[in-house]
């Protein structure tokens, strides 16, 4: 035990500061628990929050955040994509991928002759925007079809299935029915990115081949913005061609609404750390009336008024380090059911939620220590004469 006396004689203002909120244990506690509450409520509030946008913004990403979608727009003089036209915007992003597709609608003859209208985008290479679970794409796959996961699912769909598709083109005498038989060559893997479609055909197959869409696929999302201002700027200066769509537009407004909403509540969880400023306040100047005759021996025997001052404020910090570390360890069990909930890993901490919680517990420790500044300031200023005689 040698080593605690050596420790008190180095440090003899924390002895003091320490022994003196022992002697007043339940006051000590209070105020401890006041700065405790207001600590869990900002760290829990702050943790929770970014687990919550982190999840949200991986599912944004998964839907095609880092894909750019463009389509004829407004004062373009057709309402279709030709090859000059990709060459152009092929041009403009630079090495972000470009990929031409056309949109359409089919109808599924399904068993007992009755029909459903199917999605149908005409590509190059499917693969171009989805993965494959089931079968394989040839090079050259005319009278062949690639189908949805979900699509296959619903109409129990196989590899070398057969599928009969009705379309429809509008001619001088009026609309004509014609009817394709594919083989179904691949399934894509599960997706629920923007602009899926139930089935996928060949570009060839594409009226005139002209397109309805283009889809740029980038890197990032930071990319994918820098992309849809390269298209506005070169073609939306003065008419609108182009009709730019990314959902990294949709990223930055939840971003603001998601922090907004987390600065809200971590403000009302501030003000319960004033109201535990208030009770340590409350706690320190009971504690300056009842010692002042101690304190008045303390400046007898030579203690100078910051000496004074420096132990009360340990009192105030002891306190406020106190309650932030039990009330940061009662958010942290907070983050992480909030981690496993939204982020399926109790450990996959954010970076936000590590500053949320280090700043709710220094804004604790600093709300005990202005607290005590007062009480401390009061303690140091009193006439030693006066403190000796109560």
């Amino acid at each position: 035990m040698s080593w605690l006396y050596r420790i008190a004689g180095r440090f003899p203002r924390l002895v003091i500061a320490r022994r003196n909120i022992s002697r007043a244990k339940i006051r000590s506690i209070l105020a401890a628990a006041s700065i405790l509450i207001g600590v869990v409520a900002i760290g829990a509030i702050g943790a929770g929050g970014a687990a919550f946008k982190q999840s949200q913004l991986q599912n944004i990403q998964d839907q095609g955040a880092t894909n750019v979608f463009v389509s004829p727009g407004f004062d373009k003089e057709t309402s279709y994509f030709d090859r000059e036209d990709l060459k152009a915007i092929d041009e403009t992003v630079g090495p972000a991928g470009v990929v031409a597709t056309k949109s359409g609608d089919m109808e599924l003859v399904t068993r007992g002759d009755s029909r459903e209208g199917v999605s149908v985008t005409y590509i190059d290479d499917p693969r171009q925007v989805q993965s494959v679970e089931r079968g394989q794409i040839p090079v050259n796959w005319r009278q062949s079809v690639v189908v949805s996961k979900g699509f296959a699912d619903e109409y129990d769909l196989t590899l070398d299935d057969r599928v009969l598709l009705v379309s429809e083109t509008e001619t001088d005498s009026g609309p004509v029915e014609t009817e394709h038989t594919y083989r179904v060559v691949a399934v894509l893997a599960e997706s629920q990115s923007f602009g899926t479609s139930d089935v996928y055909l060949p570009i060839e197959e594409a009226e005139n081949r002209r397109y309805s869409q283009v889809r740029v696929t980038t890197s990032s999302t930071t990319r994918a913005e820098a992309v849809a201002e390269a298209l506005r700027d070169r073609f939306n200066d003065r008419k609108d061609e182009l009709l730019v769509f990314e959902l990294t537009s949709l990223v930055r407004l939840f971003k603001t609404i998601v922090n907004g909403i987390n600065t809200f509540l971590a403000g009302l969880g501030s003000i319960s750390l004033l109201v535990a400023g208030v009770s340590i306040t409350n706690t320190m100047l009971m504690a300056v009336i009842k010692r002042r005759e101690e304190i008045g021996v303390l400046r007898a025997v030579g203690y100078e008024k910051g000496d004074i001052v420096r132990i009360l404020l340990l009192e105030a910090a002891l306190l406020g380090m106190l309650g932030s570390a039990v009330g940061v360890a009662i958010a942290i069990v907070v983050a992480l059911v909030a981690n496993a909930v939204f982020l399926g890993n109790p450990f996959a901490f954010t970076q936000s939620a590590v500053l949320y919680l280090v700043g709710a517990a220094a804004f604790g420790i600093l709300t005990s220590l202005l607290a005590g500044v007062y009480p401390a300031w009061r303690a140091a200023n009193e006439r030693p004469i006066e403190a000796l005689r109560g």
